[in-house]
């Protein structure tokens, strides 16, 4: 509990971090008029918190020598830290919408974002790289960077309010969120079984209160599962709770007919009149001219004639 280390490259970025959201929440108050919502600044704030507690206390100093111990410190870097920094909606408060680019919206696709969730969890714990960590410092600090980053990507559509590229219905974030899990109880079952140590390094550092090299990697394996499953399960009950407040605006309907909609507004890019028409329309179901277009492109979709206007 007394043991605590420094790291300017990550105390930089904090410092930076605060001072930038403060800032924001200042100005945002005195252009747009209704405050930020505290609730918003304090998870900020607490997620800042709990990755200065990760990166600089006895978590970080033992985490080298006792793998459970480097599984708490993976658990509040992957899955703690990211989402109380989304549930304080940097990207509301900075843009007030959410990012539009193609990149952005590769970066935060559902099924890439689990995707690399998943391979840093299996890649970090159940290959060479345990080793490579305990015997390069490299190493180490870019697993941080991957558990903050993959988490991140992967929560960011799922929990809380915040502005992202993706709406995604809550039922599909309910369905995400235990795939995830999943993926959690298969890494840490994965380490509870393994025979043999895959961080043998490790044993050079160990103090001598802490288990046995097997014992200990058999724990962090519990940790893994147990606390992982834990912290996932919370947060799929936070979606169920948003899913009811939402009522019927969360209606996978609703959301595949917003989905067509912005689907419609986007081919207006192509140098066709029908497409620039349904394009540049605010409804297509209401605009008759756009209404015509759409079904001539269907009908030259189909190879067919279009449907007489029986208007």
């Amino acid at each position: 509990m007394t043991t605590w280390t420094s790291a300017p490259i990550v105390d930089v970025p904090a410092v930076v971090a605060v001072a930038g959201y403060l800032i924001a929440v200042r100005r945002r108050a005195r252009t747009t008029g209704p405050g930020w919502p505290p609730r918003a600044t304090a998870s900020w704030l607490a997620g800042v918190v709990v990755l200065l507690l990760a990166a600089h206390s006895g978590i970080e100093v033992y985490g080298h020598a006792l793998l459970w111990v480097h599984m708490i410190q993976h658990l509040l870097l992957i899955m703690v830290v990211p989402v109380l920094l989304i549930w304080g909606q940097p990207i509301r408060l900075g843009w007030c919408r959410a990012p539009g680019g193609r990149l952005a919206r590769w970066l935060t696709f559902p099924v890439l974002t689990l995707g690399l969730y998943t391979g840093v969890l299996v890649v970090t714990h159940l290959t060479g790289f345990p080793e490579l960590m305990a015997t390069q410092p490299w190493a180490h600090h870019l697993e941080q960077v991957l558990y903050l980053l993959s988490g991140y990507l992967l929560f960011l559509p799922l929990v809380g309010s915040e502005a992202s590229p993706w709406p995604i219905p809550h039922i599909v974030r309910f369905a995400l969120l235990g795939l995830a899990m999943g993926a959690d109880t298969l890494v840490g079952v994965a380490l509870m079984l393994t025979g043999r140590p895959l961080a043998p390094s490790t044993a050079l550092m160990r103090p001598g209160w802490g288990p046995s090299l097997l014992g200990d990697q058999s724990l962090s394996g519990a940790i893994m599962w147990v606390g992982g499953d834990v912290l996932m399960m919370l947060l799929m009950l936070a979606v169920v709770a948003q899913w009811s407040a939402a009522g019927s605006q969360a209606r996978l309907g609703d959301w595949l007919e917003s989905a067509r909609r912005q689907s419609l507004a986007r081919i207006g890019s192509a140098p066709d009149a029908d497409r620039t028409t349904v394009g540049t329309s605010t409804d297509v179901d209401e605009d008759e001219a756009a209404r015509q277009a759409y079904n001539r492109m269907l009908a030259a979709l189909h190879h067919r004639s279009p449907p007489a206007d029986t208007s």
